[in-house]
């Protein structure tokens, strides 16, 4: 933040964080308040603003219009009861973030990187009630590529859980880049084709959503990407907070 502060061409300072100690926040907070330049937090954490109103926070600081993140709804509109969230996500402060909105409207989450240490996960990873797995944890991505290149472990459990009765919303996300898969979509799409079938086949519904996180300047084609992922059945959404919500919202839950 010093160096920052000290560049001419650095209007506004953005700092954007994991859910911190409430120490570390602290001082953090305090030392921007020294610099005599703007700054605004994305801290993740209950009672703080998710990483979408953070960004649009610093749009309009700089004085420029919001838009809000687009989005593709599934083709078809999904129906039924919906018991379980269960979330599958290759990032580990997009998952953070989905549990602090998903939590505030269905309480305890369990995951293998709990918001409260009584909701981790046991070690195989399993829970009959709503769940969110990081698989970009250290400890799922020793000896492999990290699920944004190599989707192969998500991809096995997301099919697991299509077929438990109890799920009744998937929610994952896809990052996009230079560092991650080069065609996401054609590893994801036919693995939701063949859930939504699963899940008909046991007169089930499901629904997928889907947290899209990338620009129109990535290598895999963002357009190209959402097209894709909405054609297999899923919504698709270029906020993670907004695919949480939508999530929520099939669950019959109040954001």
């Amino acid at each position: 933040m010093d160096l920052l502060a000290a560049d001419d061409a650095t209007e506004l300072i953005v700092v954007v964080s994991k859910p911190p100690a409430s120490s570390v926040a602290e001082r953090v907070t305090a030392h921007a308040e020294s610099l005599g330049k703007p700054v605004i937090f994305a801290l993740l954490g209950r009672g703080r603003p998710d990483l979408t109103a953070t960004a649009a926070s610093v749009v309009r600081e700089l004085g420029r219009p919001w838009t809000e993140p687009a989005w593709w709804p599934a083709p078809e509109r999904r129906t039924g009861t919906y018991e379980s969230l269960r979330g599958l996500y290759s990032g580990g402060t997009l998952c953070d973030e989905a549990m602090l909105i998903a939590s505030a409207a269905l309480g305890p989450i369990a995951s293998n990187i709990p918001l409260e240490p009584a909701w981790r996960l046991p070690a195989d990873l399993r829970s009959p009630g709503h769940l969110m797995i990081d698989f970009g944890d250290d400890e799922m991505t020793r000896g492999r590529a990290h699920p944004m290149i190599d989707p192969s472990l998500r991809l096995a459990r997301l099919a697991e859980e299509a077929a438990d009765p109890s799920c009744g919303v998937l929610l994952l996300d896809v990052v996009l880049g230079h560092a991650a898969h080069p065609d996401p979509a054609a590893e994801l799409a036919p693995a939701l084709r063949g859930a939504h079938r699963g899940a008909g086949q046991d007169g089930r519904d499901l629904a997928i959503v889907v947290a899209l996180i990338g620009t129109t300047g990535d290598p895999q084609g963002l357009r190209q990407q959402a097209e894709a992922l909405s054609a297999a059945g899923a919504s698709v959404h270029l906020s993670n907070a907004a695919a949480t919500r939508k999530a929520l919202e099939l669950l019959g839950a109040t954001p």
